[in-house]
């Protein structure tokens, strides 16, 4: 199987007091969690894996060459 990237984004969560890890895909919509940040990360890539065996079309839209998009967060 060929190799993909894609962009994902991570953050923390609490809920109840607990510590969690969510990534999620903008272009997918594909999101996934664990308790820590390896867990979710793994956790993401099975979903994406399933998702991509359902969606096969989705493939090529994430085999198109695409321009670096730079992600950050600014505090005002």
């Amino acid at each position: 199987m060929e190799k993909l990237s894609v962009n994902i984004i991570v953050r923390e969560e609490k809920e109840d007091g607990r510590g969690m890890f969510v990534v999620n895909n903008e272009e997918t919509g594909v999101a996934d969690f664990g308790d820590n940040l390896e867990e979710a990360i793994n956790n993401f890539r099975k979903s994406l894996k399933l998702y991509l065996e359902a969606y096969p079309e989705k493939k090529k839209l994430l085999m198109e060459e695409k321009e670096h998009v730079l992600i950050s967060r600014i505090f005002l």
